[in-house]
């Protein structure tokens, strides 16, 4: 059996950056995972980042490998700000990158994960299975999706979370009703309904929230009072983005937990709101009580501000989000998920993002709670692989 010194499972944003940073240093790994696999497999086509350009960086040490670089030698106009990058042109941008700064991956999925004597035994579908000192989780938000209560038991294809599409296509002509008010509902409402369907949004709030807008040049005296960070504008959002160590370490748990869940809520792009706006039916103060499946249609019972209506349509998706829980990462061998000590459904991470199973360490939007909002996003990626690169050489 072969053994590693350090495996990263996982090969989005958080695993390609790490791995950019670790074979830079010269530090041993193995990078297992379908490069940007969800990104591809899962999401709308036609889709376009909510983030800038320029906080949709892949990160290599030493900055060589950015968007901006990848634009200029592609004859892609490139602007920081103001400019929205669409899905494709990122995967685009990712396996450049992947090339110059990664190299290959093992394109496997894990299917167990237990501790040994001297480390961990990882089994995979599609490799053999391998023995590794170290450990870095990596795999994402797919299985945190948080499907509401009252839709859990709709089966498909009349029911699907909004992490599960990729070609619309096949709604056109469809009666679909989404549940969210976030990026991920506004934008898979927007494509759907320019695919041909006819499409409503159920939210539970009064309004829907949108991103400020650009306006072009911004005053110096602007830019100091609001400035722009990797996940929006405003001081806070410059605390948070850039300093997620302080906010680990300043914030008592119960707080910083509460501060991950109620900010940076459900809002859409500021470029996305024309397509939204008098285009899409949008049911207000409204929420579902009771779905079920009669005559080949989905029957919602739907409470809102002037009682309850009874809403048919053809297919719901749901764009509710997602919790971190690690007990809904089924590889995870359960004495070893016994054994990670867990703040809520969240493991509980020191300042290198490591568990309290030594040599196991986890990334991305698991470390969230932990590291605050910006581990959400992929511009979190930046400070995880330095620090982990410092700890593991």
């Amino acid at each position: 059996m072969s053994v590693s010194n350090t495996v990263i499972v996982g090969a989005g944003p958080y695993g390609l950056s790490i791995a950019a940073h670790l074979k830079a240093a010269a530090v041993p790994y193995h990078l297992f995972g379908t490069p940007l696999e969800s990104w591809r497999k899962f999401m709308p086509v036609g889709m376009v980042l909510k983030s800038e350009r320029f906080a949709s960086n892949l990160w290599d040490p030493n900055r060589q490998y950015t968007l901006e670089r990848y634009s200029a030698e592609h004859k892609i106009p490139y602007q920081p700000a103001g400019s929205p990058l669409s899905l494709a042109d990122f995967l685009d941008y990712a396996e450049w990158f992947r090339e110059r700064a990664v190299g290959e991956s093992i394109d496997a999925k894990l299917t167990s994960l237990r501790r040994t004597r001297t480390g961990f035994l990882l089994e995979f579908a599609g490799a053999p299975s391998l023995e590794a000192r170290r450990v870095v989780l990596a795999t994402g938000h797919m299985a945190f999706r948080v499907v509401p209560e009252e839709l859990a038991s709709l089966p498909e294809p009349f029911f699907c979370h909004s992490s599960k599409l990729c070609d619309l296509s096949g709604f056109a002509g469809r009666d679909v009703t989404l549940i969210g008010a976030g990026q991920s509902a506004l934008e898979t409402a927007a494509l759907l309904q320019e695919s041909g369907a006819h499409v409503r949004l159920i939210i539970r709030e009064n309004q829907v929230r949108w991103n400020a807008t650009r306006n072009g040049h911004r005053s110096m005296t602007d830019k100091i009072r609001n400035p722009e960070s990797g996940i929006g504008f405003g001081w806070e959002s410059v605390v948070v983005s850039e300093m997620p160590q302080w906010f680990r370490r300043l914030l008592p748990v119960d707080l910083r937990h509460r501060y991950v869940a109620k900010t940076w809520g459900p809002s859409g792009a500021y470029w996305l709101r024309q397509r939204v706006e008098d285009r899409i039916e949008i049911l207000l103060n409204c929420q579902v009580g009771e779905a079920k499946v009669e005559n080949e249609r989905v029957r919602l019972e739907v409470h809102g501000p002037d009682g309850t209506e009874t809403v048919w349509t053809d297919h719901v998706i749901a764009a509710t989000g997602y919790k971190v829980d690690l007990n809904r990462l089924d590889y995870l061998d359960p004495d070893l998920r016994k054994s990670i000590a867990r703040e809520g459904g969240a493991p509980v991470l020191n300042s290198q993002f490591e568990t309290s199973v030594p040599g196991l360490f986890t990334v991305g939007i698991a470390s969230a709670p932990t590291f605050g909002p910006v581990m959400r996003f992929m511009f979190g990626a930046k400070h995880v692989a330095p620090v982990l690169t410092q700890r593991l050489r």
